[in-house]
């Protein structure tokens, strides 16, 4: 690996390494406690100790359970949009709009299940964030810039022109696909809200292809 390709991480100070690490420890000791207790169990002593740090150190990076476990969710977010951006990088150009569209969902959907605290994480969120402060915030940000944009700008390239329209679809399918992974159910009842969740966005795929 060149210079030029290393990751942040090995090109960082050794305290910045130290410190990519201690944040890292400290979001996965997050994510161990709300998958194994829920998000209830999240304190700032609890979290210390399942990331063998002291509480002071971890005060260093959050000032509170809030800002840990919202960034416990944007980093899930993060690594589910990483899945998206690279099955999307992978569909081929010709395919139709609808069947990649098809396609992401199914990998986003999959990747945040995958994620056993992904849920619970989803749901302290909204107990802690507005809607507003979400949508706009960082992992709504990425959401758009890294599916919603690359998406169209692939399959659908004249949407792009109309940020508005793209910034509410994302806005909409965001709300039904976090609808959909707090919602209980079976598995024949939870594969039937997929299914309705694929027909809102390749409704509002063809509205914003002006199809509709």
């Amino acid at each position: 690996m060149t210079t030029a390709e290393k990751s942040p991480t090995e090109k960082a100070s050794p305290v910045q390494r130290r410190a990519y690490k201690t944040r890292a420890s400290l979001l996965e000791a997050v994510e161990t406690v709300v998958a194994r207790q829920g998000a209830a169990a999240v304190t700032t002593t609890a979290i210390a100790a399942y990331a063998g740090v002291s509480v002071g150190t971890l005060y260093r990076y959050y000032n509170d359970r809030d800002e840990l476990l919202l960034a416990a969710y944007d980093a899930t977010v993060e690594r589910i949009v990483a899945d998206c951006s690279q099955a999307l990088s992978a569909l081929p150009e010709d395919l139709a709009a609808e069947d990649a569209a098809r396609a992401l969902l199914t990998v986003y959907l999959d990747a945040a299940e995958a994620i056993p605290a992904h849920a619970g994480l989803l749901k302290a969120m909204r107990a802690i964030r507005t809607i507003e402060a979400d949508q706009t915030g960082a992992a709504g940000t990425v959401v758009v810039e890294s599916i919603f944009a690359p998406f169209f700008n692939k399959y659908a390239p004249q949407t792009l022109a109309e940020p508005e329209r793209l910034h509410f679809m994302a806005v909409l399918i965001g709300s039904l696909v976090d609808l959909y992974l707090l919602a209980p159910g079976t598995g024949e009842e939870r594969a039937a809200m997929r299914r309705e969740v694929e027909a809102h966005l390749l409704l509002a795929l063809e509205r914003m292809n002006g199809q509709g």
